[in-house]
């Protein structure tokens, strides 16, 4: 009664699942759809527990997929049976990534809003996100071990019941040709097993051409997913497009925490290119004599990021939860990509796909900018002593220190290089932001920070005029990313009112 599943197993395992998947999808539209950035906190909690919730639904779907694959197919049409198992996983990946994204928009619409009612619980909450993508990975991880374990289990039945079915055939050939009698010892079996039966019932409805060459073929197909006997017969992955998919997942993940954890500094450099102090002139207030201290918005980026410290400690301090964490931070530092395009854009540096990622790294200019304070690995080493849950601890807040202090340094950089104009009283000013933020990054003790351009720019805005003409010009420019210091720094000189070939 089964023939007809059987035969179009791909389609109907993909029809049929789809209602059940499509009743999830609309519960997760639900669940994201409610919060907007004026929802308060209780509400973001209760809708990432609602998605933890929902995310594992489909592997008791897939895993009976694979059931009925088994007891219908007996192995044969493995390929499409596999490729229609990852299409309802990648299907239900993206309807979560559709969920991660609406959410994290929803929250940042009103980034002054976030910034102004930010607390901790925000950077924890949006933290648990990354459990959802790291669980789901895992179990992925898990499922296809398993579907690698029904392979080899249905490859050796295979190999059992073609090994039966040659010798049944050579003796029946043997009879025929009078080479062998029929009163010989060899006698057919009373009985079939339940296996025997499966696997003769599978090869008559399931396999299309039941030619010998065909059915080897389908044993070279089991064993290749299983990865039986030889290493090399592995396939990379059984599910390419889920795992793409929980690529996709992580991104999003790692966006939605960025942004949070982003707002506040995002708000305070947003209006930096139209302050009035970078117009300022020269002063002749006693006060003065004491130097000229770092503005307000620049504390506040810098009092954030020491409180992101504490904001991460709780969630990276339980080892569980780290774990899952940590199945999903490749890449991560993508997210801070984005302020650095805008910041070689606004220098005017063209043709920069290439150059944008050395200079975010920072590693590759350490030895062509006039002042690096950027600290070392060897820098940002745990004292002696420290356990291992520590050392995983410190690494993960480490990790978003460092993917945070990139993108503020980014976004600052951009704000700069869109000052219409800079008065030397607006270069003390521009230096004593530029320095306090060194300090602070220096104080997070996180490997490549404060980044070089940091200290750099600090550098140039009150670096002598001829000292500062002279450097530009004997620039070296062998390289595109030599090239890009020489226009970010002429760009400054601009600022400045300086002219430079």
């Amino acid at each position: 009664p089964f023939t007809f599943y059987a035969q179009r197993f791909a389609d109907l395992e993909g029809k049929h699942t789809r209602v059940v998947a499509g009743v999830v999808s609309k519960d997760m539209q639900q669940t994201v759809g409610s919060i907007s950035s004026n929802s308060g906190l209780q509400s973001l909690q209760e809708a990432t527990s609602r998605l933890k919730d929902l995310a594992p639904f489909i592997f008791p779907m897939v895993e009976g997929s694979l059931d009925r694959f088994e007891l219908f197919n007996g192995g044969y049409r493995v390929g499409a049976a596999l490729g229609a198992i990852d299409k309802i996983l990648s299907n239900h990946l993206g309807e979560l990534v559709i969920a991660i994204r609406s959410l994290s928009a929803a929250m940042t619409a009103d980034v002054n809003k976030l910034a102004d009612d930010f607390d901790e619980q925000h950077v924890l909450c949006a933290m648990e996100v990354l459990n959802v993508a790291g669980n789901f990975r895992r179990d992925l991880r898990n499922f296809e071990s398993g579907t690698r374990t029904r392979m080899k289990s249905l490859s050796e039945r295979m190999v059992d019941f073609l090994g039966q079915e040659a010798e049944i055939g050579r003796i029946a050939s043997a009879v025929k040709g009078g080479s062998m009698s029929v009163g010989s010892s060899f006698s057919l079996p009373d009985s079939l097993s339940v296996v025997d039966i499966d696997s003769f019932l599978s090869k008559v409805f399931c396999d299309d051409d039941q030619s010998h060459d065909e059915m080897n073929s389908s044993l070279t197909t089991l064993q290749r997913f299983a990865a039986v006997s030889d290493p090399s017969l592995a396939e990379a992955g059984l599910y390419p497009e889920a795992e793409s998919g929980v690529k996709r997942l992580a991104s999003s993940c790692h966006e939605f925490v960025f942004d949070v954890c982003s707002a506040v500094p995002r708000k305070h450099l947003n209006d930096l290119p139209q302050m009035a102090a970078w117009r300022e002139g020269a002063s002749t207030d006693a006060f003065d004599s004491y130097g000229t201290l770092p503005q307000q918005y620049i504390t506040q980026v810098g009092e954030h990021m020491l409180a992101l410290v504490q904001a991460f400690e709780p969630f990276a301090s339980d080892p569980a939860t780290l774990s899952l964490a940590n199945e999903v931070m490749d890449g991560v530092q993508d997210v801070a990509l984005q302020p650095w395009s805008e910041f070689v854009g606004a220098a005017g540096v063209l043709g920069s796909d290439s150059v944008i990622p050395v200079l975010m790294r920072g590693k590759e200019i350490a030895d062509l900018v006039l002042n690096n304070a950027a600290l070392g690995e060897e820098d940002a080493v745990l004292e002696e002593g420290a356990s291992e849950d520590e050392i995983a601890s410190a690494a993960f807040c480490n990790a978003w220190l460092d993917c945070v202090g990139l993108a503020v340094t980014g976004r600052l950089l951009e704000r700069i290089m869109r000052i219409p104009q800079l008065t030397p009283k607006g270069c003390d000013h521009l230096t004593a932001d530029l320095n306090y933020l060194v300090n602070v990054f220096s104080a997070l003790g996180v490997a490549g920070h404060p980044h070089p351009l940091v200290s750099h720019l600090g550098t140039l805005a009150t670096l002598p005029d001829t000292e500062l003409k002279a450097h530009i010009m004997s620039r070296d420019q062998g390289s595109d990313v030599q090239k890009a210091l020489r226009i970010i720094e002429s760009r400054v000189a601009r600022l400045r009112g300086l002219g430079v070939e």
